[in-house]
């Protein structure tokens, strides 16, 4: 399976960033943008950013989790996931990564 390291700390609820509250009208705009292209561009992003007056990246969370959302609903799963499945190799649980030092420590010197 894949390894990941685990983030050190979580924050607390007083020190995470509010959720973003969108306006009826910018979530149609971002609705809109996201039926003529679920993907933005850099220079698209920036521009809906300044017209929105939003931040870059709560527009590209709000794309990201839209996908999400869709995949998740669609039910369907990737071709390669189904396979690496089936044969053992793919699963979502995270495993803490060692340091060196503790993977060195298992072998003698």
């Amino acid at each position: 399976p894949r390894s990941r390291k685990l983030k050190g700390k979580k924050k607390t609820p007083d020190e995470k960033r509010p959720r973003t509250a969108f306006t009826a009208d910018q979530l149609a705009r971002l609705k809109q943008e996201f039926q003529e292209n679920r993907y933005l561009t850099e220079k698209r992003r920036q521009d809906l950013a300044l017209d929105l007056q939003l931040n870059e990246s709560q527009i590209k969370i709000w794309f990201q989790n839209k996908r999400a959302k869709i995949k998740k609903a669609s039910g369907q799963k990737n071709p390669l996931a189904l396979k690496l499945m089936a044969q053992g190799l793919y699963n979502h649980t995270t495993i803490p990564v060692r340091d060196e030092e503790d993977e060195n420590s298992n072998f003698p010197a």
